[in-house]
This record gives structure tokens, sequence and C-alpha cells, in this order.
């Protein structure tokens, strides 16, 4: 559904600029060609719109602000992220990378990658291409999420971390981008007490507004509403991870956050407490998911799960439930 909606904002986009070429061209050509600029760079100019929120929001905290040069390097780093990943992977090319889900096991652990908000699993493209290449078991999901609640996804994850537990016997590392994170965390607290076989061995999210983000508010939409700092949904969601014996308490997380993060901001609000953070200076929403760092420690959750002690694929207590 996301494709689709990438697909109608594009085309509506290029009718507007025929239509405005069309009614002013004859009438002047340098205001033609001004109009149609100001078309071609809105993009660019809706991500700066997000910095300034970054900077004013910094103000208003007294917090230390990045350089000029600094945001100007990181708005054209965004903007570049933002345009292929919006504009080609999620819109044209969602489906182009497949999962990888080998018939054996290849003594690796395998990863479940989660989009975030107005997403698909198309923005993982590079990270699929990536973890097949290097052999690692890897699933993305599409969630059903564009107008729903965050809740919506639970049953579409879990039915991808059983996946790929039934494919290698061992649990898996869990990746996931922005919202992705509280879709993990909601189904997180789905599961029971005594569900060990069934929560993966480890959490990493990015730039994900665990403690909600204030540009929640310049949109709408009942998950939007979910991400506005103190709303109820994440106050009870607080809750119930600190309850001794919750899924969440049991499970080791790692957060990936910035400074310079143009959607959740402050950047401290991406951090869990308890949660070993993952500082990617100088790095935007999207941009986090090119970091060389953040692939790195995904290498290294792959290698600690695989290492762990597991089951054969299709033995165990909970095998009948575990095949898709």
């Amino acid at each position: 559904m996301v494709a689709w909606w990438l697909r109608c904002v594009m085309v509506m986009n290029l009718l507007v600029l025929l239509a405005w070429l069309a009614w002013a061209w004859p009438r002047s050509i340098p205001l033609a060609l001004a109009g149609a600029l100001l078309c071609l760079l809105g993009g660019r100019l809706w991500v700066g719109g997000q910095f300034a929120c970054m900077v004013l929001a910094k103000r208003r905290r007294k917090e230390p602000l990045p350089p000029v040069a600094v945001l100007w390097r990181v708005w054209n780093a965004e903007c570049r992220a933002a345009l292929r990943a919006f504009g080609w992977d999620m819109a044209w090319a969602e489906d182009a990378q497949a999962d990888y889900v080998p018939d054996r096991p290849v003594g690796s652990a395998g990863v479940v990658l989660v989009h975030g908000w107005l997403c698909n699993r198309g923005i993982w493209a590079d990270a699929l291409h990536q973890l097949r290449a290097a052999g690692v078991p890897c699933v993305a999901v599409s969630m059903p999420l564009l107008l729903h609640r965050i809740g919506t996804g639970r049953a579409r994850l879990d039915a991808a971390a059983q996946r790929i537990r039934a494919a290698t016997g061992l649990r898996p590392v869990v990746v996931a981008h922005s919202m992705g994170g509280l879709m993990v965390r909601d189904w997180l607290r789905s599961l029971p007490q005594d569900c060990a076989p069934q929560r993966p061995q480890a959490v990493l999210t990015v730039a994900t507004p665990h403690q909600g983000t204030a540009i929640a508010f310049m949109a709408w939409g009942p998950n939007v509403a979910q991400m506005r700092p103190g709303n109820p949904w994440l106050r009870q969601l607080q809750t119930e991870e600190a309850r001794a014996g919750s899924a969440a308490s049991q499970i080791r997380w790692h957060c990936a956050l910035s400074e310079v993060d143009n959607i959740v901001f402050p950047g401290t609000t991406a951090l869990l407490p308890g949660a070993t953070p993952l500082w990617l200076h100088g790095m935007a929403h999207v941009q986090m998911l090119q970091a060389p760092a953040l692939w790195a420690l995904v290498r290294q959750l792959v290698e600690q799960g695989s290492a762990e002690p597991g089951t054969s694929p299709g033995t165990g207590p909970d095998a009948a439930s575990s095949i898709m």
C-alpha cells in the first residue's frame, strides 16, 4: 500500500509540474522555470524544514547547535538517501531484494528487519543484499501501518521471527528503524513471560522515538499520535516493560542514535534506559541506515547469536508453530 501511495504522489507531482509549465511558459519563461525549479526542489525543502525544526528544538533546550557546514553536509546526504529510498527502493522496487531463508542451517543466526513510518521493506534493499552476500539468513517485512495503530504489525512481525528461527534453530537478531522499534517493543509485550524460545536474542533499534518525538505533532494518523511525547500508549508501554519478567527486560537492547537526527529529536529520545548506545555522529534519520558502524554491530550481534545454544530446525516444543 505504501508503494502505491508513493507512486501516486510522484505521478501527481509530475502532473502538477506539467500543468504549471503548460500554463506559465506562454506567459513568462523565467516564471515557468522558477516554478519548475521550486517543484523539483520540493523534497529538499521538506527535509530542510525538518532540520529547521530540529535546530529550533535544540535552541529551546539550550543544547549546542551543530555548525552550519555540518548541517549543510547532513542535509545534502539525507536528501540523497531519502530520494533513493522514497523515490525508487520503496516506490518501485519493494520486492527487488528477496528474503534469504535457506533450506538448511548455515551456521548463522538470522536477522529480521523492521521498517518505520510511511515505509516498506524496500528501505532495506542494501541490507538484504549485504546480509545475503555474507550468508546471513534475513527477512524484511512490509507492515500494514499506513493509517493503522502500531499494534497492527504484531502478527506479521511474529511470523517473520518464527520463520527465521525455524530455518536456523536460533533466536534472531531484530533490527528496527524509526517507528519499527516501537513495533518491536509492542510485539514483545504481547509475548508471555515464559517465552524464551520466541523472543529475539538481541534488538537493535535505529533512530526510534522511544520517548516520543515532537515532530509527530506535525503529522496525522493513529500511529503518529502514538509517537508523540507523553502520550498514554507510550506511557502504558513503558509501564508494562518495567514489570518483572517482561519479555523486554530479558533482551539485550542496542540503540543507534544521532545528535542531528532530523526526525527524532533530541537525539537522546532514541535511547532506551539500560540499552547500549551506538552514536552515529553527524548522520540524519534515513542516512543512518548506511552507517558502516551500524552494520558492524549487526554482524557482531549475529556472531554472538550464532554461538548461543539452540535447537535444530524442525525440533523443539514450538517447532510446529514456527513454520509459516
